[in-house]
């Protein structure tokens, strides 16, 4: 989820004329707990507010090669704090993408790869806040029935390093499946609804070992008495989502997604439920989407406050693992720059309410190009 966070980075008005696109973004915001830190019993945390710096850019470009087609991009953002006393959050994650595909014969299908890799570092201090490196590839098959319907199948591994623990590191196998519908469009092509579905699996192997559940049966979950074994951790990891959209001279979209943790370490399992709505609409040049996201999690073996953290999905620096509600407003001021402005708010939703706490406000103004 890109924030709205930007900045003018001059050197982007070099853009290239297609197939090459160009986006660069920067701003300033108010963020009232960037550490993101969770308060409730046995835990001694407290949010920090600070300003924020944020900068970033991509570019992607498009080609054929081998008689195929191909894409890529390469992107950075960067997150600075004027709080010296947090500056471990001061990160900068890069992130590449490649994909290739070629035709098969005269079918309807194209088969081809595909890698990504991302690597969160720290700016002020040697590992930063939740910095990591993950790379994965996939071999992969896409089925075409004319324009309006298309199934991607992929599968191949992936390498995940958390940098502050390296408990957490994992190597797995993946599969994964996506259908691209087009459900019904106007004659005339400009009104259209589009559903979207898409499944996953990984089976991970963690570098760090399980642990046993030594409490006493029936009482609550505590970490005071896990038992340590020389078991290596495993996760069956799953996950499952849909998606309609309607784009017209208004955008709705409505979304579902669910994570199982299945794991063979107590305090790890974890279900994941999120519902995510949005709306776009324009009058003149100004553009506003309304986001809400409801998140509900289930700890599959009760929760435990310490460890909290294994149920996080260490997938970026702006992954957002909290029930929110955003505002987002843009300007445009010429064909490649405009304003964007947002207020956003997140919070603990059901299951987690009960024990725990988490209140994050943040607003943001900044420039973005795109050419």
């Amino acid at each position: 989820m890109r924030r709205v966070a930007l900045v003018v980075v001059a050197s982007a008005a070099t853009a290239h004329a297609s197939p090459w696109t160009v986006t660069a973004e920067g701003g300033g915001e108010v963020d009232t707990n960037v550490q993101r830190v969770e308060t409730g019993p046995g835990l001694t945390t407290a949010p920090v507010s600070s300003g924020v710096l944020r900068i970033g850019g991509k570019v992607a470009h498009t080609g054929s090669l081998l008689g195929g087609g191909y894409a890529f991009g390469l992107s950075n953002l960067t997150r600075l704090v004027t709080d010296n006393s947090v500056n471990v959050e001061n990160v900068a994650m890069f992130a590449g993408d490649a994909r290739w595909l070629h035709s098969v014969g005269d079918r309807p299908a194209s088969a081809g790869l595909g890698v990504t890799a991302i690597d969160a570092v720290g700016v002020s201090d040697p590992v930063g806040a939740r910095t990591f490196r993950t790379v994965g590839g996939d071999a992969l098959l896409q089925l075409r029935d004319g324009e309006d319907h298309r199934l991607t199948l992929g599968g191949g591994a992936r390498l995940f390093q958390y940098k502050p623990d390296p408990q957490y590191n994992y190597t797995a196998p993946a599969a994964n499946a996506r259908l691209d519908s087009l459900l019904w469009h106007s004659e005339d092509r400009t009104r259209s609804l589009e559903l979207a579905t898409s499944l996953g699996f990984e089976a991970r192997a963690y570098d760090g070992t399980a642990f046993a559940d030594g409490c006493a049966p029936g009482s609550k979950p505590d970490p005071m008495c896990f038992v340590a074994t020389d078991i290596t951790r495993r996760d069956r990891y799953a996950r499952a989502g849909v998606d309609l959209t309607y784009a017209g001279h208004n955008v709705l979209a409505i979304g579902y997604q669910l994570t199982l943790i299945d794991s063979n370490s107590f305090g790890q399992s974890l279900a994941r439920h999120r519902v995510i709505a949005s709306g776009t609409t324009s009058a003149g040049h100004v553009y506003a989407t309304l986001l809400a996201i409801l998140q509900i999690d289930q700890y599959l073996d009760g929760l435990i406050l310490e460890r909290d953290l294994q149920h996080t999905e260490f997938t970026n620096i702006e992954d957002e693992n909290r029930s929110s509600l955003q505002l987002r407003v843009a300007r445009k001021l010429s064909a490649e720059w405009s304003l964007e402005a947002r207020a956003a708010v997140w919070r603990n939703i059901g299951v987690n309410a009960m024990e725990l706490s988490f209140q994050r406000e943040l607003v943001s103004f900044g420039l973005v190009y795109s050419n």
